[in-house]
């Protein structure tokens, strides 16, 4: 490894390791926040909150490390270009690709270490989201009860909504909604005075069970001075609760799943299907972006002109943010407007490529 290559190679691991922070700092602020306010709200182990935490991290690294890569190289490059470095270089008789070369392998590596994090990390490390929140709610369930908020078990049309919450006493409005099936096809909801969380178990008091039709009418169909409703409740079967969502499963799962699903005459079916299809490409086409970004980001830091690591920061922010929308908007048109996937889905990859060798070109003829 000559010279140059070393001293690019160690220009560029600070400041990518300094955006991957900044970006996986901004995207990880909400779950931070959520769970500050879980530990302020309930006496929750320790362990749990860092087993929470390290098993979130891997799935927005797998964002973070393209967009900080580029933030990273349009920083070196951009101080080589403002300090002349650049110029010297190709008075020296190095050429343009000669110069791209180390942030080019150096997306490579960022690449490969992306796809291991999305292909084989991530998955497993959802399934242990899964597991480690069924648990705190198993045993501590007020830890998971907020204001405004539903607790759902699609499965069963059971749900359970808290108006207001105090301490581990849940009071004023509470309802626990039955979505009856069989013989009676309507709903009832039961409102209870007051709701106490215990380990394993939600106690209601005074309760009066409504029947609603769909005319709008109802009458009291049920009361409970006191009724017990266990948990386990608001989770699904055991074996609804084994199988994995898309986030959890692996390339192959995803495959299968989409063949099996994408013919039902079922419409949602059809639509997991496509949901599936899109989650495999998205899995590539992310970790790969940071090739492509790190490429972008020498061409357009390079320049005989003091562009100055301000202007560099915020065209880095534009492009990635540009990025980002085009791939939003790939998946809107897979499932809304039905475009082909594998058109849709590499389109923001394409158009980064298609920058890489326009400015490559232009950069050539400048020289």
């Amino acid at each position: 490894m000559k010279t140059i290559d070393r001293y690019i190679y160690s220009s560029l691991i600070l400041p990518s390791l300094f955006g991957i922070s900044i970006f996986t700092f901004i995207m990880m602020l909400n779950v931070v926040m959520e769970i500050m306010e879980r530990i302020f709200a309930s006496d929750l182990p320790t362990m749990s909150i860092v087993d929470y935490v390290f098993y979130a991290m891997p799935g927005v690294l797998v964002q973070t490390i393209p967009m900080g890569a580029f933030l990273g190289v349009m920083l070196v490059y951009g101080g080589l270009s403002e300090t002349n470095e650049i110029v010297a270089m190709e008075g020296s008789g190095i050429g343009l690709f000669r110069i791209i070369r180390p942030a080019f392998f150096f997306g490579l590596v960022l690449t490969i270490i992306g796809l291991s994090l999305e292909i084989y990390v991530n998955p497993r490390a959802l399934a242990n989201i899964n597991a480690q929140t069924k648990l705190i709610l198993a045993s501590k369930p007020n830890s998971l009860t907020e204001e405004k908020i539903f607790l759902t078990n699609e499965e069963k049309g059971f749900g359970f909504y808290i108006d207001e919450v105090n301490n581990k006493n849940a009071t004023a409005k509470h309802f626990l909604f039955i979505n009856k099936r069989g013989n009676n096809p309507y709903p009832i909801v039961f409102l209870a005075e007051s709701a106490k969380f215990d380990p394993g178990i939600i106690k209601f008091k005074n309760i009066e069970g409504f029947l609603f039709k769909n005319d709008g009418s109802s009458h009291v169909q049920a009361k409970y001075q006191e009724q017990e409703v266990p948990i386990t409740t608001f989770f699904k079967t055991e074996k609804k609760f084994k199988e994995k969502s898309r986030k959890e499963m692996n390339l192959k799962e995803l495959k299968n799943y989409y063949k099996k699903n994408i013919k039902n005459k079922d419409p949602e079916r059809r639509e997991d299907a496509l949901k599936a299809l899109v989650e495999i490409y998205q899995r590539v086409i992310g970790p790969l972006a940071s090739t492509f970004l790190c490429w972008l980001g020498v061409l357009l830091s390079v320049g005989h002109r003091r562009s100055g690591r301000g202007i560099s920061f915020g065209v880095s922010l534009i492009v990635i943010f540009g990025y980002i929308g085009l791939v939003s908007y790939a998946k809107i048109m897979v499932l809304k407007n039905h475009v082909p996937a594998n058109i849709a889905m590499w389109t923001p990859n394409f158009v980064l490529l298609l920058l890489c060798i326009y400015f490559s070109v232009k950069k050539m003829k400048g020289n």
